[in-house]
């Protein structure tokens, strides 16, 4: 079973220390299979051999390696799009409000169709795309995975909230109370959306 974990930002330890981590913790379970830095942050690919305990390795990795990862940090496993916040999965994290969860993901699905529409519409691809939305606290956020300037990002975002978007992403706004937008750099476009 393949597990790629992945983050925004900068980490506490380096990477290679990080992945012999995991490494000391897999022993004879399982193997890093890769991974990788950039501007946007960096990622492990892990192998899980079959025979072993799946859910009680990442525990355990999760549990050694969570404090040297920015608070974004996730795992997806192979064949399965839902993604697993690390600090969400350490004993006694706080579970996230269903109706936080539910704007993530019509955010990220409302800016997906915007998207497509405003490409259609131009007759251009699509420029970047909501990868995938998640809460971290009181804020739910989309990763946009693309490579634009931030000002065009913040000009287009603006636009299609006011315009091609407004009904599929002010609607989950609306349910949940979101009082802002802002788009921000972080290597690579990201959208906050402050819960109040």
């Amino acid at each position: 079973m393949e597990v790629f974990i992945s983050w925004l930002g900068n980490t506490q330890a380096n990477r290679a220390d990080i992945e012999d981590l995991i490494e000391d913790i897999l022993d004879e379970r399982g193997e890093v299979a890769g991974g990788g830095e950039g501007d946007t942050g960096g990622n492990i690919d892990i192998e899980i051999f079959d025979d072993a305990d799946t859910k009680q390795l990442m525990s355990e990795i999760v549990q050694a390696i969570s404090d040297q990862l920015p608070s974004n940090a996730c795992y997806v496993f192979e064949d399965d799009e839902e993604l697993y916040l690390l600090r969400e999965q350490l004993p006694g994290a706080a579970q996230v409000p269903m109706q936080l969860r539910a704007a993530s993901d019509g955010i990220c699905g409302g800016l997906n169709k915007a998207l497509e529409a405003a490409a259609r519409a131009s007759g251009e691809h699509m420029p970047f795309k909501c990868s995938y939305g998640m809460v971290e606290g009181t804020t739910v956020i989309s990763q946009l995975v693309g490579r634009l300037p931030i000002e065009t990002v913040r000009e287009r975002l603006e636009s299609w909230v006011n315009g091609e978007a407004s009904a599929m992403i002010r609607q989950p706004l609306g349910l949940v109370g979101a009082t802002a937008w802002e788009a921000y750099y972080n290597g690579a476009p990201v959208l906050r959306v402050p819960i109040p």
